[in-house]
């Protein structure tokens, strides 16, 4: 607002005294507002600041409202040369004595020594070598020494993979690329062995029922001879490669019992335990020792106890008064921040149902408050509470569900779950999809041929390709094995996770596929045959019968079912879910659900961070009024605009009639002069 008159009739700086006058005006009205919206920005600064330590604090209590954080079992190997292991948070706590007599080995393959002098000589000899290798998983029945291969059992988990030999691939190192490349389970290397190079097939899968049968449809004709790409078969037809490593399952002995393992990973031999075979020794017997580890439930504890007293200091800082400097923070006497406090800390008080007398509150853990609000642990105490009971201990802070039956789970919860005791009833189990097939009278042999060996089939709802078996005889039991393998082999039921198992009753001569999933989802329907499929082994087009979900009640209130999955749909189970592990029905015991103190502060926090929260509205109102006080600012500039023109109006009216006064008094001294001189002359 620049003031511009000079005051020239009276000779005042009209400039100066307007700009005076204004300023007068202007600065209290400026500095209120100036203080104002500083004290506006604090607060906003504060509650920036409670917000980031409520955030650290609830990123903590996110971590601890889950069992798994402070469930941790360990597992010690006494010889670790031999085996290791690792357990989950489930595993219960015991000692193991092991002996481990041998490791699992793959089937390992070799052609013919003197065969091939270089990696680029072609396959059985002959330049012109094509046709197709057929790879099979299974159990070989063979002897050796005496060349005896009595027979093979096709692994029904595991479909035959086939690779296309042509020009492009016929040589040594183009049929270790080509079936390198396939992905279909076998790894191809070549080895010099110091005279010749050495074709090897090996199953990536080591155990007996990993080993492998090779077929070949040979483009000379020939399958069984020793040219072309017949030179690579091993089959009960023709064992023109070199067995150098047979497929043997893993033996050891857990506490005096007798285990098989094809794999030299085994997941089921403890419940709840992986063990990893590394080398054998029978002659060195050793220990596994599995016990919870109760420094994860103590350093959980006080992760919690940390977090919290971050959070205290903070608001001490922001809301606390310093007696010593009588000074007291920006948020001191804030309604809100005194109801986040409040309901933290009651929620921090509260006992919990259904842990036992001795492990209801922090008192029982050695957790006490301070003077200042923060907490002290003793520690001494803690490791008493959880060598006591670490799983109450844990279920203090942790949303947990106990059940008195080892046939249900516990999944999870919600929101709406409240906190008690709650029987388990099941009405009916859940059921799978399947499709069992008409008698077509069996006399112990189905020969499968080109009018018999194609179908599709629809499983879950996916559909798959067309499914080709292996044209040959076949027992009732081999053909529901064939048709399992070829079936879940199906690439667009692998993309799918779809599976199902096959069964032949040789007492009604019928066929049965089952899909491996509960619930009304499950089903089986053929959707296409070949000519004779029906007439030779009874499966027909159309759908079976469609699997039904689990049906029950939790705490006397009606439950939904999602094949074994039951969840509470109302009332305090609401959103309580539980999985059932058989087929069984009727009273299952209780689920004792407790939200602990984790939890609940963690939902108490979420609400206070909530976008709709009243922290938020606080910092909203606060920048609401420095809006305001923007406003007022504007107003205010205004308002002096018009206080400026108008004083600067009356000031230079004032001047202009102080030069007219002054033009008048000039013009009245000139003639008062002139009237002296003319005395002077009437004088003389």
């Amino acid at each position: 607002m620049a003031v511009v008159a000079s005051g020239l009739g009276s000779g005042i700086d009209i400039s100066s005294i307007v700009s005076q006058l204004v300023d007068a005006e202007r600065v209290p009205t400026t500095n209120r507002l100036d203080l104002k919206e500083a004290g506006l920005q604090a607060k906003i600064t504060a509650y920036g600041a409670l917000k980031g330590a409520l955030s650290s604090f609830n990123s903590t209590l996110s971590s601890l409202s889950s069992l798994s954080t402070f469930q941790s079992v360990s597992a010690t190997s006494s010889d670790t040369d031999q085996l290791t292991a690792t357990a989950s948070s489930t595993a219960a706590s015991s000692i193991y004595n092991i002996t481990l007599n041998n490791l699992a080995e793959a089937h390992t393959l070799v052609t013919a020594d003197g065969d091939y002098s270089a990696i680029t000589d072609d396959v059985g000899g002959l330049a012109s070598t094509t046709g197709t290798l057929t790879f099979k998983f299974g159990t070989t029945d063979y002897t050796p020494g005496s060349d005896t291969y009595t027979s093979f059992t096709p692994n029904a988990e595991k479909s035959s993979k086939s690779v296309t030999i042509d020009s492009s691939n016929n040589t040594l190192a183009g049929v270790r690329d080509a079936v390198n490349s396939a992905d279909i389970g076998v790894r191809a290397s070549i080895v010099f062995d110091g005279g010749d190079y050495r074709l090897t097939f090996t199953s990536e899968d080591t155990g007996v029922n990993n080993s492998l049968e090779i077929t070949v449809d040979d483009g000379d004709g020939t399958d069984t001879d020793t040219s072309g790409l017949s030179r690579l078969a091993f089959n009960n037809s023709a064992t023109n490669l070199t067995q150098t490593v047979a497929a043997v399952d893993a033996d050891l002995e857990i506490n005096g019992l007798s285990i098989a393992s094809s794999s030299n990973t085994l997941t089921e031999a403890i419940p709840d335990v992986t063990l990893n075979l590394l080398s054998a020794d029978a002659s060195k017997p050793f220990t596994l020792d599995i016990k919870q580890d109760a420094n994860v439930v103590t350093n959980a504890v006080n992760n919690f106890v940390t977090g919290y007293n971050s959070l205290v200091t903070t608001i001490s800082a922001i809301a606390g008064y310093d007696a010593e400097t009588q000074q007291g923070g920006i948020l001191l006497g804030d309604s809100t921040t005194r109801s986040i406090i409040r309901q933290v800390r009651t929620t921090l008080n509260s006992a919990l149902d259904g842990l036992g007398a001795t492990t209801t509150t922090f008192s029982a853990l050695g957790i006490s408050t301070n003077r200042d609000g923060t907490l002290t642990v003793d520690q001494s105490k803690l490791s008493a509470a959880v060598a006591s009971d670490a799983n109450a201990v844990s279920s203090l802070f942790a949303l947990s569900g106990a059940l008195t039956s080892s046939q249900l789970t516990y999944i999870s919860a919600t929101s709406d779950t409240q906190a008690g005791d709650y029987a388990v009833n099941i009405t009916s189990a859940a059921t799978q999809g399947a499709y069992t097939g008409a008698t077509f009278g069996y006399s112990g042999t189905i020969t499968i041929d080109g009018d018999s060996d194609s179908l599709g089939i629809s499983v879950d709802g996916v559909s798959s390709d067309t499914i080709t078996l292996t044209q040959g005889a076949y027992t009732g039991a081999a053909l529901a094995t064939e048709l399992q393998t070829r079936i879940n082999g199906d690439a667009n039921l692998q993309a799918a996770g779809v599976t199902v198992s096959v069964a032949f009753d040789d007492t009604s001569d019928t066929f049965s596929i089952t899909s491996d999933r509960y619930g009304d989802a499950s089903t089986v329907q053929f959707t296409s045959l070949d000519t004779d499929v029906t007439s030779d082994f009874g499966i027909s087009s159309g759908s079976g019968v469609t699997g039904t979900n689990i049906t029950g009640t939790i705490g006397g209130f009606a439950a939904t079912g999602s094949g074994r999955v039951l969840t509470g749909a109302s009332g305090s189970v609401k959103g309580l879910k539980l999985e059932m592990q058989t087929d069984a029905t009727g009273s299952f015991g209780t689920v004792s659900f407790t939200r602990g103190i984790a939890d609940q502060l963690n939902t108490v926090v979420t609400n206070m961070l909530d976008s709709d929260g009243a922290i938020e509205a606080r910092i909203d109102g606060a920048n609401v009024d420095i809006d305001d006080i923007t406003s007022s600012r504007e107003a205010l500039a205004t308002r002096l605009e018009a206080v400026q023109r108008r004083l600067l109006a009356q000031f230079i009216a004032m001047d202009s009639l102080i030069s007219q006064l002054q033009g008048s008094g000039n013009f009245l001294e000139q003639q008062l002069s002139g009237l002296s001189n003319i005395g002077d002359f009437v004088n003389r």
